[in-house]
């Protein structure tokens, strides 16, 4: 049952594009006839996204610890349940690399336990047969500075409005982006990785559209 899944995960930092990418490819798997289910980082209830406890400090390694068994658990529960759903096709954005592991970076979690968390992850996830597509920016501090000429300056997990502010968020999302590609660069599974610099949607787009009818079709195929 497991060859006929296919897991799509759609990531990178905040203000990707990753929410219009997903619904997009939804919409497209939809008029193929293609049983999906995309799960969206604002869904109510969303099933991979811990709301409680709060978390200080993954510092502490009591925290840490925790963190890692609860976010574990909750991912495996998740394989179990869509290996026995009707989907054939599932879509997660967001809550993967930017809510987990870069989040756990962000918050200070040791390089051997967030190494540990990436591998526990993606072990979890094979029976999905996981393909990824994954926002790389090459300019970190452009991009807060973009997406709060959009959103404004206080949305999501952010609040940037001096110079300042947008030089410190850039130099720490750009370290966290950067131990994300390395792990997404050694991650052996078919993926797209988009190097965003230009703002180029249509090019984008295209890309993305060959590499999930590829997959999906292989994997039907299969």
């Amino acid at each position: 049952m497991n060859k006929q899944k296919r897991l799509i995960i759609i990531d990178g930092i905040p203000g990707s594009g990753k929410t219009t990418t997903a619904s997009s490819i939804l919409e497209r798997l939809e008029a193929q006839q293609i049983n999906t289910r995309c799960y969206l980082e604002q869904e109510e209830s969303h099933p991979l996204l811990i709301a409680e406890p709060k978390f200080d400090s993954f510092e502490n390694e009591e925290e840490a610890d925790q963190f890692i068994h609860l976010l574990t658990s909750r991912f495996s529960h998740f394989v179990q349940h869509q290996l026995n759903s009707i989907h054939e096709v599932i879509i997660i954005e967001s809550v993967l690399l930017q809510d987990a592991i870069n989040v756990s970076h962000l918050m200070g979690m040791s390089h051997p336990k967030l190494l540990e968390l990436c591998s526990r992850l993606q072990t979890i996830l094979e029976p999905l047969n996981p393909i990824l597509i994954y926002y790389y920016h090459m300019d970190v501090e452009g991009q807060w500075r973009f997406i709060c000429s959009v959103r404004g300056n206080d949305w999501g997990p952010v609040s940037l409005h001096s110079d300042e502010d947008f030089k410190q968020a850039g130099e720490v999302w750009d370290k966290s982006q950067t131990f994300v590609r390395a792990v997404v660069d050694q991650w052996n599974i078919p993926k797209l990785i988009i190097e965003n610099n230009d703002y180029h949607w249509d090019d984008y787009n295209q890309r993305i559209n060959h590499f999930v009818d590829d997959c999906v079709r292989i994997n039907k195929n299969n």
